[in-house]
């Protein structure tokens, strides 16, 4: 067991490394001031990228170890029971879009931004110096607030700001549920919701059900998944470099429940013989693509918008099938379900691509670092809005055995995390029937 000194040794000897790092890429290290958000943007394909990101990584590891010993286990929990209130905060200063009437590059006063938010100056006051506790703005002289590193990030990349909105919003309404929902099935069976979604939202449909009735929400809810894949833990350059795309050729990739399309357009580049075809549910959110692609003439020829419903018989015959962020929400059940309808339009060789987070194998670690978390983070998202799960490699495995025994083989994997990154890869190829 590492002592404290030897945890705190460790830090010092990365830190050190890292800040030879941002000097070779030509960055500033990095500070709490407005200017300091950009630190560690750099391209994860270099060589000085991804040694920057291994760096961070353990010095985040190893310090969040320090600070955890050093809290004891009194404190530890009580700042896990009382997270809370940091979610709740940053919630309400992303509604009342704060960060956007703190003026980048200089201050503005409490009195100020009261009258230009609304809201009455004691209780904006205790908002934004909760806010403060976190990191976020700074107050500079007393009453003048100006903005901090993670403040401003909120203003320059309003992808982050949707991200917290309908993660704090929506999701945390639901998260807060699960007791109430697992106590329930427990204690209540006959009574018992399908997800605590359901009884923080009082419905009864499912949450993509709820959604097509809720225009707003559902704009959120898109909102938030292109916020997702626009900052690096959820960008499809990961998926772009998982698999060797620029060598497929003149292909048909099908991209199944594919949104408004943002991964073909991330792929289309790197397959110029191939044509891609967008199936999704979402009426709203296939116009959407339609409209982005209408802008690219390069891409309008290639890429096509479909309805279409992952429960029903695939009428496309492709080369590629991706499920990007599909399979996570649905049961063991539907998941072979929904790969069922693939069946009759399957040719041998034909490949399926699940891109999603892999759940590691057993036993647990503690896990320090937002790259390797989120996977148990977004595991407990899917307990609470889906009552479904995230997947071990050998569950995969065993969804394509129940679909059909033996028809599938397990080509490779290709892990997120290693690349600082929330999905994987895994390529099944069709063998054909047996």
């Amino acid at each position: 067991m590492a002592s404290i000194e030897n945890i705190a040794s460790s830090i010092s000897e990365q830190v050190s490394k890292l800040s030879l790092l941002l000097q070779e890429a030509g960055s500033a290290p990095p500070t709490f001031d407005e200017a300091g958000s950009s630190a560690f943007s750099h391209d994860e394909d270099t060589q000085t990228g991804k040694s920057l990101r291994e760096t961070r990584s353990k010095i985040l590891d190893a310090a969040q170890d320090l600070i955890q010993l050093i809290k004891g286990p009194t404190e530890h929990v009580l700042t896990l029971a009382w997270s809370a209130a940091d979610a709740a905060n940053i919630d309400i200063i992303t509604r009342l879009k704060i960060p956007q009437h703190v003026p980048l590059g200089s201050s503005i006063s409490i009195q100020d931004l009261s009258v230009a938010i609304d809201v009455p100056k004691p209780l904006l006051a205790r908002v934004v110096r909760y806010a403060i506790a976190n990191g976020l703005f700074q107050e500079e002289p007393t009453n003048v607030i100006r903005h901090s590193a993670s403040s401003a990030a909120l203003v320059r990349n309003p992808h982050l700001a949707n991200i917290v909105h309908f993660g704090t919003e929506f999701l945390g309404n639901s998260l807060m549920k699960v007791p109430d929902a697992v106590l329930l099935k427990r204690d209540d069976p006959a009574h018992a919701v399908h997800a605590a979604f359901n009884i923080a939202y009082r419905t009864d449909e499912t949450l993509f059900e709820y959604l097509h009735k809720n225009e707003d929400l559902t704009r959120k809810y898109h909102e938030y998944l292109a916020g997702r894949v626009n900052t690096p833990l959820w960008s499809v350059d990961r998926l772009r470099a998982a698999w060797p795309w620029t060598s497929k050729g003149k292909v048909t990739v099908v991209d199944i429940g594919g949104s408004s399309g943002h991964t073909v357009q991330a792929l289309a580049p790197l397959m110029p013989d191939a044509t891609f075809i967008v199936q999704d549910s979402n009426l709203p959110a296939l116009e959407m693509g339609r409209r982005a692609v209408a802008e690219d003439p390069s891409l309008q020829s290639r890429i096509s918008f479909a309805e279409y419903d992952f429960f029903k018989p695939q009428p496309v015959q492709a080369d590629i099938y991706i499920y990007r962020h599909i399979l996570h929400d649905w049961s063991d059940e539907d998941s072979v379900k929904i790969l069922s309808s693939l069946l009759p339009a399957l040719r041998p060789g034909a490949k399926v691509l699940i891109s999603e987070a892999i759940v590691p194998d057993p036993p647990a670690k503690r896990l320090n670092t937002l790259a390797s978390k989120m996977v148990r983070i977004e595991d407990q998202f899917m307990l609470a809005v889906h009552d479904a799960y995230e997947r071990t490699v050998a569950d995969f495995e065993s969804l394509f055995q129940t679909l059909s025994p033996g028809n599938f083989r397990l080509v490779g994997v290709t892990s997120g995390t290693e690349a600082g990154a929330f999905q994987s890869l895994l390529e099944f190829e069709f063998l054909g029937s047996q």
